[in-house]
């Protein structure tokens, strides 16, 4: 290699290696940029798609069914963690063709907008044919600052002058709104983020969500789980603490042996961890009822479930409302179903005082007064016991002291137990007056 006489450390270049070694560098140069920009493209195109900005290009509108089935779009189940699908349906045309329509409602889907077909899809999973018949569909933007499909619906064996109730459709996700819902301390989209993690291990891939705002029941989420176009769960949760209140799993029917694997004490520990589990610290509670339900079908009989009911104990004393109801699958020893009754405030239960009426007096009393009423019955006595009376008006809060303490004197006749649906009755006997607080016997 040749150097230049002036400074024999550097080494000398001839001139055309220079422009060859200069011209690689441009190239180098604008690769890079190049990838740059294609790099910067890409994400802005992708921040664009999942803002919703770009046209849905490949959104095509379902159209009504003839069989009214809930048809999500068939996929494995979703591993947990990953994001769940959106409820889809599919169907037959022509369905819900006599329709109103109001203004507003578009002829196809938009960006920020369903399909009328689509939202109809959405409305008749909770709303199905031939129960429901859809008398008109408007569109409104007062509630939630966003599009609502808004339908009148009506009973389809009401009488013709029924002008039927409104249900809502978000114009975005397809959900069921329910005025009042955004008043929830727990939102929608946090509604369902917390029953995903509560059912992980079911692996849905479908939520669907409700809002119950009746005022004569308790305020809900009401939620239900699909997998591969199957319901799997039902559910409602605490709208303020967003605490899982209750749940059902579906058991199925199909290559289910006959007889149980599991026996009632091992299911009844399984229940009492599952309790402990879920609320963190033991309560307190003693089991009134332990049964086994087979599962019974036309075709045959096979292996259920076992049943547990606790009642929640105040002053040593059982409750007769508030407590759990806890199911125990006889095969896989799965939870299959949990209700969580724990809604009375620990002020409302007054001192207990001692008994001044006896069982034998109380049984006594109700006789009496069913004698009163059937005088030719033949009265059964099947339990009497003293209980709080914790069951008051869904919505309202009982004021401090006043759950009273009462003998629960439950009974039947001749005429009750021939029925197929038993309903005992049940007189209620403060256990201070020998008063009846309540009383219930029908034929």
């Amino acid at each position: 290699m040749n150097k230049k006489s002036q400074n024999s450390g550097i080494a000398y270049i001839p001139e055309r290696y220079k422009q060859q070694i200069e011209a690689k560098k441009r190239r180098r140069f604008v690769k890079k940029i190049a990838i740059i920009c294609v790099f910067l493209a890409t994400c802005i195109v992708l921040y664009l798609e999942l803002s919703g900005l770009l046209p849905e290009l490949d959104q095509i509108p379902f159209s009504l069914p003839g069989s009214l089935v809930p048809s999500p779009e068939i996929s494995p189940a979703t591993p947990p963690g990953d994001s769940l699908r959106t409820l889809t349906y599919n169907g037959t045309a022509g369905e819900d063709t006599g329709i109103s329509t109001g203004n507003g409602v578009p002829d196809q889907p938009t960006r920020n907008m369903l399909s009328p077909a689509n939202a109809t899809g959405f409305l008749r999973l909770d709303y199905p044919t031939p129960a429901y018949t859809l008398i008109s569909v408007n569109v409104t933007n007062r509630y939630l600052y966003r599009s609502l499909y808004e339908f009148r619906v009506r009973l389809s064996n009401a009488t013709p002058a029924d002008t039927g109730f409104t249900a809502f459709i978000d114009a975005i996700t397809g959900d069921l709104y329910t005025p009042g819902q955004e008043n929830a301390k727990i939102t929608a989209d946090q509604a369902k983020i917390l029953i995903q993690e509560s059912f992980f291990s079911l692996y849905p891939d479908n939520i669907r969500l409700r809002y119950n705002n009746n005022t004569d029941t308790i305020r809900a989420w009401i939620f239900t789980l699909y997998r591969e176009n199957a319901e799997i769960l039902t559910g409602t949760m605490d709208p303020d603490t967003g605490e899982i209140v209750s749940f059902s799993r579906s058991i199925q029917f199909e290559g289910r042996q006959a007889n149980p694997l599991l026996d009632i004490n091992a299911a009844e520990k399984i229940a009492d961890r599952y309790i402990v589990e879920k609320n963190r610290v033991p309560l307190p509670l003693n089991m009134s009822e332990a049964r086994y339900d087979p599962l019974e079908f036309p075709q045959k009989t096979v292996a259920g479930q076992y049943v547990f009911v606790y009642n929640r104990i105040v002053q040593d004393i059982p409750c007769d409302n508030d407590g759990f109801t806890i199911s125990v699958d006889s095969i896989t020893g799965d939870v299959t179903g949990y209700y969580r009754r724990w809604f009375t405030p620990d002020s409302a239960f007054s001192v207990a005082p001692a008994p001044l009426v006896s069982r034998s007096a109380a049984i006594f009393t109700v006789l009496k007064k069913a004698q009163e009423k059937y005088p030719t019955s033949v009265i059964e006595i099947l339990s009497a016991e003293i209980r709080w009376k914790d069951q008051y008006p869904t919505g309202s809060i009982p004021r401090p002291g006043t759950i009273p303490l009462a003998w629960k004197v439950q009974f039947t006749d001749e005429i009750i137990h021939a029925k197929e649906t038993r309903v005992t009755a049940t007189g209620w006997v403060d256990v201070q007056t020998g008063k009846i607080i309540e009383f219930y016997y029908q034929h």
